[in-house]
């Protein structure tokens, strides 16, 4: 006995669950296929027929004709498979970009980069001294001698000595890890 298409008809109309039943057993095997030959991918091309059915179920559109949801559910799965080749497309190209802007990643700028995170680094560093002594390095390094540093801070030259040798040897400490990164820097200017 063959499936009746005026009961699948009313069954998509009529959001009746037993009669969709016969959509999928009429519609799905043919629209996989469709599907595949435009993918080439079993697997995705029953997870968009399938997506395209339920789209169906859950809309209110009606259809007057089996030949009215015929066309349609092959013209929605033809676009469901060319929005998923469009997608699939896209990313390659974006990876595709990715791995070439990469690639055009010069040697200055790797080494700029590097020089970036070690100041970077270098300031976290400096944060975590106490404040006086941050004061002084950070003066330091801005280029006040230590007769200035001692004349700004209001506090003696040999205490200026003390704190900027400590804090030196404290930021020496924490960044010889990264003197490796330095190194290399220097080499690729």
């Amino acid at each position: 006995m063959g499936i009746d298409v005026t009961q699948i008809l009313h069954g998509v109309n009529d959001k009746n669950e037993k009669a969709w039943k016969s959509v999928f057993t009429y519609y799905y095997a043919a629209l996989c296929s469709y599907a595949d030959r435009i993918i080439r991918d079993a697997v995705v091309a029953e997870d968009l027929v399938q997506e395209v059915l339920m789209n169906v179920w859950k809309s209110e559109r009606k259809f007057p004709q089996v030949n009215d949801l015929t066309y349609y559910l092959y013209r929605s799965t033809y676009n469901q498979a060319m929005m998923h080749l469009r997608r699939e497309k896209f990313q390659e190209r974006y990876v595709q970009q990715v791995l070439q802007e990469e690639s055009d990643f010069t040697d200055e700028e790797f080494a700029e980069t590097v020089r970036e995170e070690l100041v970077r680094q270098l300031y976290f560093y400096i944060d975590e001294l106490p404040e006086e002594r941050r004061k002084i390095i950070l003066l330091s390094i801005k280029g006040y001698s230590g007769n200035q540093i001692a004349e700004e801070l209001g506090i003696s030259i040999n205490t200026i000595k003390t704190q900027k040798n400590r804090g030196f040897k404290y930021l020496r400490e924490k960044m010889k890890d990264s003197a490796h990164l330095f190194w290399l820097t220097v080499f690729l200017s």
